[in-house]
């Protein structure tokens, strides 16, 4: 063979060798890629997520079999109509606004967002997230977009529900400021047109001088205070007045600025504030009320009912000051007690008066006998030889003059002891009741208190009510005078009711005083005796009459402790 030949012969077997050599590369390739091509499918199929391939124009061209299995659908239903039949699984009010999203995320080239709901294979729509990123040529050109759907509905509710609450709360919050603000404009509104003076005051400042004076003293503050007006005094500059209403300024005279500078509005006595302070310092009640003398602008002094609310915050402590004017009522209750007590002295006089007419009227001839009897007897015994016969006769004479005249001085009494009288059923508890109101002024004025210790149930007595009560009257008087008498701290006054036997009820009247004197002690019921400077010596006296006449017996006696304990029964109806 040539050497031509031969090397053709070479060449074509080098070329079949490599063509045989390029088919079993191209299969080996083809096999490769769908290999390759099945791997990438698995590997989109194993994602949790809907993994899908969209193209330029929306049309959507593949999807996982996440797709199945979220909603029951297969991948070719998914991909119906030309690539577009997967919006029918979104919630039919989510669809446009997913178109919406999707035509401009590929108009602007950017990702593309949108949170929707989709249907899923047990036909309940859950929330999911669809992202896809574009992908480009050499030139920059989007040739197709990459997309995932994934589950956010937990994560979504949750935020739905936060932002329901919160909208729920911003709704409360503008309610609640719009009626705390209707709430104030009203209560501005209240108290710049009430008629009656009041005052806010900040008490701070006041608290802070408190504090320590409250933990030397505790309880005994509000003595200590008005044992001490120029401290108390000081304590009352503290207040700082900040509101103040027209009423204020026209009951005081005096203007807003005025009122506003100086936190006491005029105080004339400090005393009955001391009580308030007590309060204050405590902490536990908040409302206190008393009688007060304040100085006007024009330089009168003008009478108050003063009332305080303490209104407490964590921020501060408030007062809510209310002033009424008792000028007038307190004039004419003072004319009233002064005519009162000129009516009485009248009285006393005019019955004296009668009593001595009565009795100047009716003893004079007796008297007049006696007078005469007397010289009679006294002549006969100057005579001498003694007229002894005629000095026993007129002696005689004289003797029964005097019965006469005793018989008259009885009959007197009994006509000044004899009056009408109601014997009737009375409830003890309401009697004793009433008797304290009819005292109310004279205990407040006094700064006492009345402790009552009436037994549950109805206590009948047979008495006089009006009678009953000017005994319990008389014996609570007398109480207080005792009390304000004392050097003791104690002003309490304890009025009790006790059921004795089954035939009689023991009102008991006690006080922390100065009690019964040592000497003259058995002498207080006697009447004209008296222990008080100015005192007639006639109340006792009528109150043992008055008792006496129910039937009952009235007594006296120090307590161990010091003041006095008056005990009267009654018998029980």
């Amino acid at each position: 063979m040539s050497l031509l030949a031969e090397s053709m012969a070479m060449s074509g077997a080098a070329i079949a060798g490599a063509v045989a050599v390029h088919c079993l590369y191209a299969a080996r390739a083809e096999r490769d890629r769908a290999e390759s091509e099945e791997n990438l499918r698995n590997l989109a199929d194993s994602v949790p997520q809907v993994l899908w391939q969209g193209l330029p124009d929306g049309r959507v061209t593949f999807m996982n079999l996440r797709w199945t299995e979220v909603t029951g659908a297969s991948v070719a239903e998914g991909l119906q109509e030309d690539g577009w039949a997967w919006k029918n699984w979104f919630h039919p009010d989510d669809r446009q606004g997913l178109l919406d999203d999707w035509d401009r995320a590929r108009s602007t080239g950017k990702q593309f967002d949108s949170y929707r709901r989709l249907s899923h294979s047990d036909g309940i729509y859950r929330w999911v997230q669809v992202t896809a990123r574009p992908i480009r040529d050499a030139s920059g050109t989007i040739i197709r977009w990459y997309g995932v759907s994934t589950d956010i509905d937990t994560e979504m509710k949750a935020q739905m529900s936060v932002s329901e609450m919160n909208q729920t709360l911003e709704q409360r919050v503008e309610e609640r400021t719009r009626a705390l603000a209707i709430s104030e404009r009203r209560y501005r509104l209240i108290f710049e047109r009430s008629h009656v003076a009041l005052f806010e005051q900040n008490l701070d400042a006041l608290i802070e001088a408190l504090s320590p004076l409250h933990k030397q003293h505790g309880p005994m503050l509000a003595s200590f205070l008005q044992q001490n007006p120029a401290t108390l005094s000081q304590l009352l500059q503290l207040l700082r007045t900040e509101k103040v209403n027209a009423a204020a300024i026209e009951f005081l005279g005096k203007d807003r600025q005025t009122l506003l500078t100086h936190s006491r509005p005029g105080v004339v006595e400090p005393g009955p504030f001391a009580r308030l302070l007590q309060l204050i310092a405590e902490g536990q009640e908040d409302q206190w009320e008393g009688e007060v003398s304040l100085l006007a602008g024009d330089g009168s002094v003008k009478k108050a009912l003063c009332g305080v609310t303490l209104m407490r915050s964590p921020d501060a402590v408030h007062a809510f000051t209310h002033l009424s004017d008792i000028t007038d009522r307190e004039q004419t209750r003072e004319l009233l007690l002064k005519t009162r007590d000129e009516l009485a002295l009248a009285n006393r006089a005019l019955t004296v008066g009668a009593l001595s007419m009565s009795l100047a009227h009716d003893l004079g001839q007796p008297i007049s006998a006696i007078t005469i009897d007397a010289t009679v007897a006294r002549r006969a015994l100057d005579k001498a030889p003694h007229d002894v016969a005629g000095a026993s006769k007129a002696m005689d004479r004289i003797i029964s003059s005097a019965r006469r005249a005793a018989i008259l001085l009885n009959r007197t009494r009994e006509q000044a002891d004899r009056r009408e009288r109601s014997v009737e059923q009375v409830e003890a508890g309401d009697a004793i009741r009433a008797s304290i109101g009819l005292l109310e002024h004279e205990i407040r004025m006094q700064d006492c208190r009345i402790s009552l210790d009436i037994p549950d149930g109805n206590h009948f007595i047979a008495a006089d009510r009006l009678e009953l009560q000017q005994v319990l009257i008389n014996l609570v008087l007398n109480a207080i005078t005792a009390s304000k008498g004392s050097s003791s701290d104690d002003t309490t006054i304890e009025v009790s009711l006790t059921v004795g036997d089954k035939s009689q009820m023991i009102i008991e009247v006690r006080d922390a005083g100065v009690g019964l004197p040592h000497e003259g002690q058995d002498r207080i019921f006697d009447p004209l005796y008296s222990t008080r400077r100015g005192g007639m010596g006639m109340g006792l006296s009528i109150c043992r009459t008055i008792v006496q006449s129910f039937g009952g017996h009235l007594t006296a006696s120090n307590n161990t402790r010091g003041g006095a304990t008056f005990a009267f029964t009654v018998p029980r109806s």
